[in-house]
């Protein structure tokens, strides 16, 4: 109840509010069933949910209670101390619950008397009560519920009544329908002066003025053109740090080590047409997807099975390539549309390298271009081009780099055999790399095949064989083998070397930025697939439903900490593997009420993830965390890969601090 009691001692007013709930339930048990009270505060009645049910199916009883003006009921599932409205359903042999009843969002307040945030519904209100018909049933049945309530208002309670409601059931003729099989879940409608719960979302731009990458982007704005790109290049070289970029390193290297025979002016072009084709194909097809499919679209396009599966063929068909299975051949019908007989037909083989960097780089696009990209989704799409295109500039210079390297490699003394080699060795990189893609397409499509000890077994047969073949113990069909060194020795060693590492890692062994490249640990769709550090003490044990968090929350009493997270996200894995693990992390997370939600496979569930995310940060990247007031008010976000612990850690404790501070509030 709300405030309206004399009582000074909060203890006191505790202890006989419960001595007070407890004698009204006594009360209700030792009453006969024929001398129920009554209570002049509530109006109840039922009715069926359509009028449509066959044998099999399910239906739902509407109850509605309308409480005297200036009264409320409690919502349902109240914690120790309110007496929450409930229901029991009587429907003879025929009929059986079908789950639990269902009620609109209560509206919510602290209450003084309780110590506790409650719930609680004013005006009329309607609840659902989920039942199933048993196949064998036929003709009519009555449907008893009874509803348990209590009325109150400001400054008192009425005591706690029972309602027995009846409604009459006349089964329909037919077979049962497959889509009637369970009931809905969905609130019900609800009459005319029902009040609704203030909205749980962000108020005047909350997400604003907590996440770091908004407020960097409007300041640069406010400043300028120039500063606004200066802010776009810089956040690209950052980028380079993520591991999202990695595997496209031998592949660029490899790519253009098959150039080195066609002159310097020639390999110049290509490796300034591989930087426009990133900068184009990044810039262009990222508008395209958040234009099309809203701002959450471009990580849905990365995480397709179908796109990851080509990546991870196209890694597979360049890796057999550098092993000298076969030589790649560009199909004359394309070198014809390029330009037929043209020296620029050559070109389009690196654009076509370009829009594959793109694709790959997708996957753990970070804060910054998910943040501009919501603004190009809200009609502004000059700044987001602008910035997009500074962005993906950092991102190209390197690998501008990378493609002149092998010309400068092929000028050195007795650079075919090196070359050779390294083409080589760039094949087991790119088969190492095709897993990651073809383990992103298994986990979105739900198969629970390449859960981590299996990737990681794979990857250390690679490198295994990696290592004799630097060893000069396996040849490969690409010609004769140079002569063994020293140094191409010691290389092979540390192959063999890493192999070790990753059996250790199967047991447990960090595996720092490499975690990137891993199936979760918790992998979903396999219970039985191994948890690791999820199993040790202090471990964060996670919600996976924002509404089952959210109703902890008030409970508790505690702020959320929501970890926006995606299947086929490089950067997420990164902190979940390395990160949170972290016994100081850890420790820190547990403070709050954990929630994980994925937001990248298409689901409707995840989907709604993705929505909520970006209604709470105005954002759609991955990965997000938020630090959420139980009434829905976003206290601190963070975006992205943390460059320390140290920075996660004080991100944490700052937003603990700002829900410390919102729970003192509610007090005062």
């Amino acid at each position: 109840m709300f405030r309206g009691s004399p009582i000074r001692s909060s203890s006191l007013a505790r202890t006989l509010i419960g001595v007070g709930v407890a004698l009204a339930a006594l009360t209700l048990l030792v009453l006969p069933a024929g001398a129920q009270p009554k209570s002049d505060k509530l109006q109840w009645s039922a009715r069926l949910e359509g009028e449509d049910v066959r044998a099999g199916e399910s239906g739902r009883v509407l109850v509605t209670v309308v409480p005297k003006e200036g009264w409320h009921v409690y919502a349902m599932n109240q914690p120790e101390g309110p007496v929450s409205t409930s229901f029991q359903l009587d429907g003879g042999p025929s009929v059986e619950p079908a789950g639990s009843p269902v009620e609109p969002e209560p509206q919510r307040k602290f209450d003084r008397g309780f110590k506790m945030e409650i719930g609680y519904h004013e005006g009329p209100t309607t609840f659902a009560v989920p039942f199933r018909v048993k196949p064998d049933a036929s003709g009519s049945v009555r449907l008893v519920v009874r509803a348990t309530a209590q009325a109150c208002d400001a400054t008192s309670c009425d005591i706690p009544t029972t309602e027995e409601l009846t409604v009459d059931l006349k089964l329909a003729a037919g077979a049962a329908r497959p889509e009637r099989a369970t009931p809905s879940q969905e609130a019900p409608p609800q009459p005319q002066g029902h009040v609704q719960p203030q909205p749980t979302t962000p108020q005047q731009g909350a997400a604003e003025d907590v996440d770091s990458t908004t407020r960097k982007i409007e300041e640069a704005r406010g400043k300028g053109l120039l500063a606004y790109l200066w802010l776009s290049f810089v956040a690209g070289l950052l980028a380079l740090l993520t591991p999202c970029v990695w595997p496209m390193i031998p592949v660029t290297v490899s790519f253009f080590s098959k150039k080195t025979e066609e002159g310097a002016q020639k390999n110049l072009k290509m490796a300034l047409a591989y930087c426009l084709g990133i900068m184009g194909t990044f810039t262009a097809l990222g508008l395209i997807v958040t234009l099309a499919f809203g701002a959450a679209g471009l990580q849905r396009f990365a995480a397709s099975p179908w796109v990851n599966l080509a990546l991870a063929a196209l890694f597979v068909v360049l890796a057999l390539n550098l092993f000298g299975v076969y030589e790649i051949v560009v199909p004359s019908w394309m070198l014809n549309k390029a330009q037929a007989g043209s020296q620029r037909s050559g070109i389009a083989g690196p654009i076509f390298m370009g829009l594959a960097f793109s694709i790959t780089s997708f996957t753990c696009t970070v804060p910054f271009v998910g943040t501009i990209l919501v603004a190009a989704t809200k009609g502004n799409l000059w700044d987001p081009i602008l910035g997009m295109l500074a962005f993906s500039l950092a991102f190209a210079i390197p690998f501008f780099l990378l493609a002149l390297f092998p010309q400068y490699l092929a000028s050195m003394p007795r650079s075919g055999t090196w070359l050779t080699a390294v083409k080589a060795y760039m094949g087991f990189l790119e088969l190492a790399a095709a897993l990651k893609f073809l383990q992103s397409a298994e986990i979105v499509v739900q198969l629970g095949w390449l859960t981590r000890p299996v990737f990681l077994a794979v990857w250390f047969a690679i490198f295994v064989i990696a290592g004799l073949y630097l060893l000069g113990w396996l040849r490969l069909p690409h010609g004769g083998e140079p002569k063994i060194g020293p140094a191409r020795r010691l290389f092979g060693v540390a192959n063999l070397g890493v192999a070790v590492y990753l059996l250790a890692a199967i047991e447990g062994a960090p595996l720092g930025g490499l975690s990137g490249f891993m199936p979760p640990e918790r992998y979903p769709y396999r219970a039985d697939s191994p948890k690791g550090a999820s199993q040790q003490a202090g471990a964060i044990r996670w919600i996976e439903n924002y509404e089952q968090g959210l109703a902890l929350a008030r409970q508790k009493r505690r702020a959320l900490f929501i970890n926006f997270t995606g299947y086929t996200c490089t950067n997420c894995r990164v902190m979940e593997g390395e990160v949170f693990p972290k016994p100081e992390v850890a420790r820190r997370i547990n403070e709050f009420i954990p929630v994980e939600l994925f937001t990248d496979n298409g689901t409707p569930e995840n989907n709604r993830n993705a929505e909520l995310r970006e209604r709470l940060t105005k954002a759609s990247t991955n990965p997000t965390y938020v630090i959420l007031a139980p009434d829905g008010k976003v206290l601190k976000v963070f975006q992205g890969l943390a460059l320390s612990d140290a920075e996660f850690v004080r991100f944490l404790d700052e937003g603990k601090r700002e829900a410390d501070a919102w729970f003192a509030r509610q007090k005062g």
